[in-house]
């Protein structure tokens, strides 16, 4: 008798005080022929000389694709660059935000080799504040100048040519230094990566390396899934091993680059995306290799990259109470997909927006969007304080770009892949009574 009556005390206030009533929205995830364009993933262009910029071409550019890469024009490889060069690359910039586009960026100076080392030296000091200036327009810095196509090797070359560890390590030291923390520079030759923190060249580590050096130094693959080395990507010796190091870095790393050759049946559709998402692919050319992106289109392969390239992050559930106090506590409870081959590399703040009738409040959410990784599933219980505001007002997510200049532009704000109200870079969720 005793243990009911105690049982009964404890109920008597659940069943006494009335429950909030929660609402909630559970969209439909978008069909992958949908054409979303993401910031900082995908497939990307290369119609774009940096040194004589062409505004129709990113205007065009711009209509598919979020990513750019500047494959028209070379580095001189007999004098500096002029004034006039240098202001065509700042206009580059202007017009690359003015299109909500960001760059692959890397400078090189030939198909055949690169240039005498005084010269690389000076481009090197006349080119990096200007990169600098416009970091948040860089997705990711390939270190470039040095070798074929700025590729750092020499193999066959036929004009003054660098490749050599002591000239690779100046330029990463120039590079680390001279570019902000936050842009990740890019180099294709693992080796490479390893002689300049100093370990072992001759074997992959076991492991993703640690520390904030090795962490900014990533990875890129200009002959991805050509043959076992990757055209020489990896050391003949055991190239597998190599890959697979490469591989696990990514899951943190920005990775990319583009395919030069038809390699079946790896490069077939299927095994193709399988190993894109071991690899945690972020970015690939959409034009190079031709013959195999041409056969990718006409068995569907091609649509599933554009798709998957990097992260897809879709809303599977949000749940909220339906009214509030002004000011008061309340939980939103969210659950996020991610579909893609990649989770989101670069970390930004997502925010709970509430908008009123004539007020907008926005609100940073504890909420980690580089914590889902490609695959995974994922339940955030947010504890929020609503805003003091009056009557009704609409809430939705915002997922924006961390650069204040580029911050309220809605193309560089990440769009859920769900079908959800999406409007100036918010989805919308539905309303919360405030009293």
């Amino acid at each position: 008798m005793r243990r009911l009556a105690i049982l009964l005390l404890l109920l008597l206030p659940a069943c006494g005080k009335p429950r909030t009533p929660w609402q909630e929205v559970r969209p439909e995830p978008l069909p992958l022929a949908f054409p979303l364009k993401n910031p900082e993933r995908g497939f990307y262009a290369t119609d774009l000389d940096p040194f004589h910029p062409d505004e129709a071409a990113l205007a065009e550019i711009a209509q598919n694709f979020t990513l750019v890469y500047p494959y028209g024009g070379w580095l001189p490889r007999d004098r500096a660059l002029t004034e006039e060069e240098l202001g065509s690359l700042k206009t580059t910039f202007d017009l690359v935000k003015k299109h909500g586009l960001k760059l692959i960026l890397r400078f090189r100076y030939g198909e055949d080799g690169d240039a005498e080392l005084d010269l690389i030296r000076e481009h090197v000091r006349q080119l990096l504040p200007i990169v600098r200036e416009n970091a948040d327009l860089v997705y990711v810095f390939q270190a470039g100048f040095l070798g074929r196509w700025g590729e750092w090797h020499c193999w066959e070359a036929t004009a003054t040519c660098h490749d050599d560890a002591e000239t690779k390590a100046w330029l990463l030291d120039e590079l680390l230094a001279g570019l902000p923390p936050e842009l990740p520079i890019a180099i294709r030759y693992p080796p490479d990566k390893l002689r300049y923190l100093g370990l072992d060249a001759s074997r992959p580590p076991a492991a993703p390396l640690e520390g904030e050096t090795a962490l900014r130094l990533a990875h890129l693959n200009d002959c991805y899934l050509a043959d076992p080395t990757d055209n020489g990507t990896y050391p003949e010796e055991d190239p597998e091993a190599w890959r697979a190091f490469v591989y696990a870095e990514n899951d943190r790393l920005v990775y990319g680059g583009e395919t030069c050759a038809i390699n079946p049946p790896r490069t077939d559709g299927e095994n193709a995306l399988n190993e894109s998402a071991r690899a945690h692919l972020d970015y690939l050319n959409s034009e190079y290799h031709d013959d195999l992106i041409q056969a990718w289109k006409e068995d569907g392969t091609f649509e599933r990259f554009a798709a998957r390239l990097g992260y897809r992050i879709s809303l599977v559930r949000a749940r909220w109470p339906k009214a509030v106090p002004a000011g008061g506590a309340f939980t939103l409870e969210i659950t996020l997909q991610n579909t893609g081959f990649a989770r989101l590399k670069k970390a930004r703040t997502a925010f709970l927006v509430f908008e009123g009738e004539t007020e907008r409040k926005n609100v940073p959410l504890a909420l980690d969007l580089t914590a889902l990784g490609p695959g995974e599933r994922r339940t955030w219980g947010l504890r929020l304080s609503a805003p003091d505001l009056e009557g009704p007002v609409r809430i939705g997510l915002w997922f924006p770009d961390p650069s204040p200049r580029l911050r309220d532009d809605p193309r560089y704000a990440i769009r859920l892949a769900s079908e959800l109200p999406f409007e100036g870079g918010v989805h919308e969720l539905g309303t919360l009574e405030l009293r």
